[in-house]
């Protein structure tokens, strides 16, 4: 009787601990049912009884041509429960997309998780004439700067944030010259700037984006009018203010001349002479470059920013201001930045 139980406790013993073993730690947690175009989702993989001293390892298949947007994934940690999400984008000229293979590896386990398929939807009730592409848990305008383009034209600078979003995607219906840049990607967390130009007399415009928490089409207005004007430093304008001053210095020039001649005081003469010096400092020329044919004309001094256009031939011009390795000129009506290494070599 003994030799039976015996044998039943130690078949029973084997069976559990293959199964314990059998069972794997890895599972995905969350995979959308479907996705929209162009969207930027979320995939979650849930490990269980998570081992901080051993840290699992994550490889996709390199073959498919679909990949996360970053290898590096967010991790959540609950204590022995841990969360590891990855990013992937939706194409735009496909109805489904296939998450590939996952291997999984640690000191203690290797696993693999299969290929998921998910289906793509089309956003439906799309305005063409307000929509900009972007697809966005959350999404805001952190700033608005205003510059001068040139005589009827403003250049504005956006800066944007959004959660899960494809910023990169970002475009106004109806603008000039626009483009995006400086995209910057924290997890979930995206920023970028958006500039476009626009009539000078537009004080006011809006666009839609798709919220995908709350699974509709949200407005935004933008107010050009009282926007500050932040990137100036950019583009240094003559005041008003610089005229006064320069006239009026030359008024008090004159009057410490006058001062001078009336009591022959050494001092007021000193004074004069100072003056004069001011003033033939302020109106001495500018500075000038010389620009070789065919270089490049940028919006902003930016080195991924559009091309306004390129020279025609070589010249030389005033330089109306200088940031890092950019200089600002004025071309044929068009202000716009040339790179140092662009300009004349002699």
């Amino acid at each position: 009787m003994k030799l039976p139980s015996f044998i039943f406790k130690l078949l029973f013993f084997l069976l559990s601990t293959n199964l314990l073993f059998c069972a794997t730690p890895f599972s995905y947690s969350y995979i959308p049912k479907k996705v929209y175009k162009k969207q930027l989702f979320p995939v979650t993989i849930l490990v269980k009884h998570y081992n901080p001293k051993e840290p699992p390892h994550f490889e996709y298949d390199s073959l498919s041509l679909i990949q996360p947007i970053d290898y590096k994934p967010i991790e959540v940690i609950n204590k022995d429960e841990a969360f590891f999400t990855f990013y992937f984008k939706a194409p735009s000229n496909s109805d489904h997309l296939t998450i590939p293979s996952l291997t999984i590896w640690t000191l203690s386990y290797t696993y693999v998780l299969q290929a998921k398929e998910i289906p793509i939807s089309e956003l439906k009730g799309i305005d063409p004439n307000s929509f900009t592409n972007l697809l966005a848990s959350n999404f805001r305008i952190n700033s608005i700067n205003i510059d001068t383009y040139d005589a009827n034209s403003s250049l504005v600078t956006l800066h944007l944030e959004a959660t899960e979003a494809n910023l990169e995607d970002f475009h106004i219906p109806n603008v000039e010259d626009d483009g995006i840049e400086n995209i910057k990607r924290d997890g979930a967390r995206v920023t970028a700037n958006y500039y476009f130009v626009i009539p000078s007399t537009k004080e006011h415009l809006s666009f839609t984006y798709y919220n995908l928490i709350k699974n509709r089409f949200i407005t935004t207005p933008v107010n050009l009018e009282n926007s500050s004007q932040k990137i100036e430093k950019l583009n240094p304008k003559e005041l008003t203010f610089d005229s006064i001053k320069k006239y009026t210095i030359i008024t008090i020039t004159i009057l410490f001349l006058i001062l001078s001649y009336v009591t022959k005081d050494h001092l007021y003469l000193v004074v004069t002479a100072l003056l004069i010096f001011l003033v033939i400092y302020l109106y001495l020329p500018k500075k000038s470059i010389c620009v070789p044919e065919g270089a490049s004309l940028y919006i902003l001094p930016t080195s991924n920013s559009n091309i306004i256009t390129q020279t025609q031939k070589q010249f030389i011009t005033p330089l109306i201001h200088k940031y890092q390795t950019f200089n600002k000129i004025e071309y044929n009506g068009l202000k716009g930045w040339i790179k140092d290494e662009d300009l004349c070599k002699n």
